[in-house]
């Protein structure tokens, strides 16, 4: 069992800027993110990430925090949903038809 410290965002604030780990749900990709705009919004943040492990552009995606076992809201801050050194999942979404 580890020993993982989870962070806690201040109510209200903004963490600018982040540092985060992402990986793909296999965890067969990842990737290192430094210096990211925490005011960006957390469904663009998720494009991008899908975008640098190579994945379908075509396809939405959206961001899981790993520590806190719960899905970002694409239409909030990243910075004001994950500290600085949070571990993120890209999920697929599914959508209904």
């Amino acid at each position: 069992m580890s020993n993982t410290t989870v962070k806690e965002t201040p109510e209200g604030s903004v963490v600018d800027p982040l540092d985060l780990t992402a990986s793909d749900v296999t965890g067969i990709h990842g990737v290192e993110l430094e210096g990211i705009d925490g005011n960006r919004l957390a469904g663009e943040v998720a494009g991008s990430v899908a975008e640098s492990l190579d994945l379908p552009d075509d396809f939405p995606w959206t961001l899981r925090d790993s520590a806190r076992a719960r899905m970002l809201e694409d239409d909030r801050a990243l910075g004001a949903q994950v500290a600085s050194g949070t571990k993120v999942v890209l999920v697929p979404k599914a959508h209904l038809a």
